[in-house]
C-alpha cells in the first residue's frame, strides 16, 4: 500500500502569535496562476477534493495564506 505523501508535510508555518503568514497581492496572483495551470484538483474555479455533490470554490484561490495541502 502506498504511503500518503501528505503525512510527510511539515506543519504549516505560523507566526509567534499563531496567525498564518500572508501573501502579498503579487504573490497571490502568481499562486493563483500556478493553481490554475498545475493543480490536478482545480476545475473551473472549484476544488474537486471538496466536491460532495455541490460545487466548492477553491479555498486557496480566495485566501492570502497558504491553506491547501497540494499547494504546500
Amino acid at each position: 500500500m502506498k504511503e500518503n505523501p501528505y503525512k510527510r508535510l511539515p506543519p504549516i508555518e505560523c507566526k509567534q502569535d499563531g496567525s498564518l503568514y500572508r501573501m502579498t497581492p503579487t504573490q497571490r496572483k502568481q499562486a493563483n496562476a500556478l493553481i490554475r495551470w498545475e493543480c490536478c484538483c482545480y476545475e473551473d474555479g472549484n476544488c474537486m477534493l471538496l466536491d460532495d455533490g455541490d460545487t466548492h470554490t477553491c479555498p486557496q484561490t480566495i485566501s492570502f495564506s497558504v491553506c491547501c495541502k497540494w499547494f504546500r
